[in-house]
C-alpha cells in the first residue's frame, strides 16, 4: 500500500494539467475559443501550433489579427519577425510589421521598414498600391505623393493611382488636389468620365467649393473637352441653368450618344420649370441633330410641345373657386395666353423640321412625328394650314388605329378652329348616331351650336340622354349641355334665344383663338340683351377672359355686375379672388367672401370659402 501512494499522487497531478489538442483539432478549438471571447486560450493554442509548425499560415494569420484587434503590437512584432525569417516574400506581413512598430510608438523603425520596402520591393503596380494604402492609413502624405510620382514615372502612366489619390484628398476636404487628380484621370482614361463627374458633383454639396470647381473646370475645358459635361452637370445641380445649356451647346450634337444627352437635359430643364430654356434646348437639338431616327424625332417634338404647353400653363390664371365648365368636352380649355413666338426659332424653322420628316419612310413612328408637329402648329403657332398639312401627312404615314382616330379628330377640330361649321357638321356627323356616342358626337353638337342651330342638338339630346348609361364617359357632359340649352333657350323668350345664339357665337370665337372678338361678343350680349337668361353666364365668361387678358379691374367690374343674379355666389367668389390675388386687397376679398356665407347659404362654395376665410384671416389678425 505504501508503494501505491506515489503512483496515485502522480495520476491526480496529471489529471489537473490541461492537455492541449494537436493538429487540425487544435486550430478548430482555438477558433471556437476566439469566437467565444476566450482570446487568451486561443493565443495559447495558436502559439503551440506555431511552435510545432512555424509555417502554419492559418495560425499565424489568426494570431496576427488578434494582436491587431486587441491593440497589442508589442506581442505582434516578434510574431511577424519570426514569420518573415522563413517567409521573406510575404510583402503584406513586411508592411504590417511596420504598422505594428508605428502603433507601438516606434515610428522611426516603421518608416525605415517602409523605406526599405520602397527601395527593394516595388516591382509592379500591386506592390505600389500596398505601400500607398499603408502610407494613407498612417498619414504619411508626403511619402504617399512621392510614391505616386515615382510610380507614374516608372510605369509611364500619368493617371496611376489617380482615383485613390483623388478620393483621399476629397475625404480630407483638400478639394483643389482632389480636382487635379480627377481631371488627370479623365484626361488619360475617358471611361472614368461618369465616375469623376459623380464624385465632383458630390464635392459640390459643399457650397464653399463652387468657385473652386467652376474656375478649375473652366480652365481645364480648353485642354480636356470632356470636362464640359462635368461643367454642365455642375451648373445644373447648382441652379445655373443658362450656363448648363451653354455647355451643352458647346458640346454640340456630334455622335449618336449626344441624342440621349440632349433629350435627358431638355426634359430635366422642364422638370425644373425652366420652360424657356427647355424649349431652346429642344430646338437646338432639332436644328443640329444628325440622326433621322423617327423615334428620336418624335420624342423631341413631343418634349418641345410639352415645354410650350407647360410654359403657357405656368402663365395662365388658375382660379380656386370659379372655373369655366371644368372637365366638360363641350368647353375644351383654350390657351388664351399663348407665348409670343413670332420671333421664336420654332416659328422660323418649321420648314426645316418638315424637310427632315419628308426623308422618313411611312411608319407608325413617322406618323407620330408628323402628328406631334401638327399639335405644335395648331396649339402654339396657331398655324391652321401648316397643322392640316402635318395631320394629313401623318394620316398617310401608316399610323395605328388609335393614332388614326386622334389624327382624324384633329383634322375635324381644324374646321371648328377656322369657323367652317357647315363642313364640320358634315365631317363629324359621319359617325354621330344615337348608339355611338364619342368625341365625334361632342364635336358634331358643337358644330351645330356654333352654326346657330340650337334646336337640332336639343332634339338629339332629348332622344339620347335619358336612355344613356349614367356611367358613360360623356354622360355628365351631355347632361350639362342639355340643361344649359333647356334652361337658357327652350324655356326662354325670343330675346333669350337670340342672346343664347350669340353666346355660342362668342364660344365659337374662343375656339378660333379670337379672344378679343369673343369678349366683344359677350359685351354685346350684356348691352343688347341685358335681361336675357344667358346674360349673367355670358358676363361671367367675359370676366374670366378679361382676367386671362391681364385686365383684373375690368374683370372685377364684370363680376360684380352680376352679383344680383342667380350667379351671385360665383360673382362674389370671383370678385374675392380678383381682389385677393390680382389687386392685393385681402380686406376687400374677405368682404366678398363673407357675403357668400351670409347671402348664399345653399351654395356649394360655402364650405370651401369658409375654410379659405380662416386661412386668409390669420395673417390679417396678426
Amino acid at each position: 500500500m505504501k508503494h501505491l501512494w506515489p503512483l496515485l499522487i502522480i495520476v491526480q497531478l496529471t489529471a489537473q494539467i490541461e492537455v492541449l489538442p494537436e493538429g487540425q483539432a487544435a486550430f478548430v478549438q482555438a477558433m471556437a475559443m476566439e469566437q467565444s471571447g476566450n482570446l487568451d486560450g486561443a493565443i495559447q493554442i495558436y502559439n503551440q501550433i506555431l511552435n510545432g509548425d512555424p509555417n502554419n499560415q492559418p495560425a499565424y494569420f489568426q494570431l496576427k489579427n488578434i494582436y491587431s484587434k486587441t491593440g497589442d503590437p508589442a506581442s505582434g512584432i516578434p510574431l511577424i519577425k519570426n514569420w518573415l525569417k522563413n517567409h521573406p516574400e510575404d510583402l503584406q506581413s513586411e508592411l504590417t510589421l511596420g504598422e505594428f512598430y508605428f502603433r507601438n510608438q516606434e515610428q522611426e523603425k516603421a518608416l525605415e521598414i517602409w523605406r526599405h520596402f520602397r527601395k527593394t520591393k516595388l516591382t509592379n503596380q500591386t506592390t505600389y498600391r500596398l505601400l500607398f494604402h499603408t502610407y494613407i492609413r498612417f498619414g504619411q502624405t508626403e511619402a504617399m505623393e512621392s510614391l505616386v510620382r515615382d510610380g507614374r514615372d516608372q510605369f509611364n502612366e500619368p493617371h496611376f493611382l489617380a482615383i485613390d489619390l483623388a478620393n483621399y484628398y476629397q475625404s480630407r476636404q483638400t478639394y483643389d488636389r482632389s480636382l487635379r487628380e480627377y481631371l488627370t484621370l479623365i484626361r488619360h482614361q475617358k471611361q472614368y468620365l461618369r465616375y469623376a463627374t459623380d464624385r465632383i458633383l458630390l464635392m459640390s454639396d459643399d457650397s464653399t467649393t463652387h468657385a473652386l470647381i467652376d474656375s478649375t473646370l473652366l480652365s481645364a475645358s480648353a485642354i480636356i473637352p470632356e470636362v464640359k459635361i462635368i461643367s454642365a452637370g455642375f451648373y445644373y445641380k447648382t441652379g445655373q441653368f443658362q450656363k448648363a445649356l451653354d455647355q451643352h451647346e458647346k458640346m454640340g450634337v456630334n455622335n449618336p450618344g449626344d441624342s440621349k444627352r440632349w433629350l435627358v437635359f431638355s426634359e430635366n430643364l422642364m422638370k425644373e420649370k425652366q420652360y424657356k430654356l427647355s424649349i431652346r434646348a429642344y430646338h437646338y437639338f432639332l436644328q443640329h441633330m444628325t440622326q433621322k431616327d423617327p423615334s428620336i424625332l418624335g420624342k423631341t417634338l413631343l418634349g418641345l410641345g410639352q415645354a410650350y404647353e407647360n410654359q403657357i400653363i405656368q402663365n395662365q390664371t388658375k382660379l380656386q373657386f370659379v372655373k369655366w365648365y371644368p372637365d366638360n368636352d363641350f368647353f375644351q380649355p383654350i390657351r388664351v395666353k399663348t407665348p409670343n413666338i413670332l420671333d421664336d426659332p420654332l416659328a422660323n424653322t418649321i420648314e426645316h423640321y418638315q424637310s427632315i420628316l419628308v426623308l422618313l419612310p411611312p411608319s407608325q413612328p413617322t406618323a407620330t412625328v408628323h402628328f406631334r408637329l401638327g399639335e405644335i402648329q395648331l396649339n402654339f403657332l396657331q398655324d391652321m394650314g401648316g397643322a392640316k398639312i402635318s395631320y394629313e401627312t401623318a394620316l398617310a404615314s401608316r399610323p395605328n388605329v388609335d393614332l388614326t382616330k386622334k389624327i382624324r379628330t384633329r383634322i375635324g377640330d381644324l374646321l371648328l378652329s377656322t369657323g367652317q361649321y357647315a363642313k364640320a357638321i358634315e365631317y363629324f356627323n359621319q359617325s354621330s348616331t344615337l348608339n355611338n356616342i364619342d368625341t365625334y358626337t361632342i364635336r358634331y353638337l358643337n358644330s351645330l351650336l356654333f352654326n346657330r342651330n340650337i334646336k337640332q342638338p336639343l332634339a338629339f339630346l332629348d332622344s339620347t340622354i335619358y336612355s344613356m348609361d349614367p356611367n358613360h364617359q360623356f354622360f355628365n357632359d351631355l347632361m350639362e349641355i342639355h340643361d344649359l340649352i333647356t334652361h337658357y333657350y327652350s324655356d326662354g323668350t325670343r330675346d333669350d334665344r337670340m342672346a343664347f345664339e350669340s353666346f355660342f357665337q362668342g364660344e365659337a370665337l374662343v375656339r378660333q383663338f379670337k379672344i378679343q372678338e369673343a369678349i366683344e361678343t359677350f359685351d354685346y350680349i350684356s348691352q343688347r340683351h341685358p335681361d336675357a337668361l344667358i346674360t349673367p353666364l355670358s358676363t361671367l365668361r367675359k370676366a374670366l377672359l378679361l382676367l386671362e387678358f391681364d385686365q383684373p379691374e375690368s374683370a372685377l367690374s364684370a363680376a360684380l355686375s352680376i352679383e344680383n343674379t342667380s350667379l351671385k355666389d360665383r360673382s362674389l367668389a370671383l370678385a374675392g379672388e380678383i381682389e385677393e390675388r390680382f389687386l392685393g386687397n385681402p380686406k376687400n376679398a374677405l368682404s366678398h367672401y363673407h357675403r357668400i356665407l351670409s347671402e348664399c347659404k345653399s351654395s356649394l362654395l360655402v364650405e370651401p370659402i369658409r375654410l379659405h376665410i380662416r386661412k386668409l384671416s390669420k395673417p390679417q389678425e396678426s
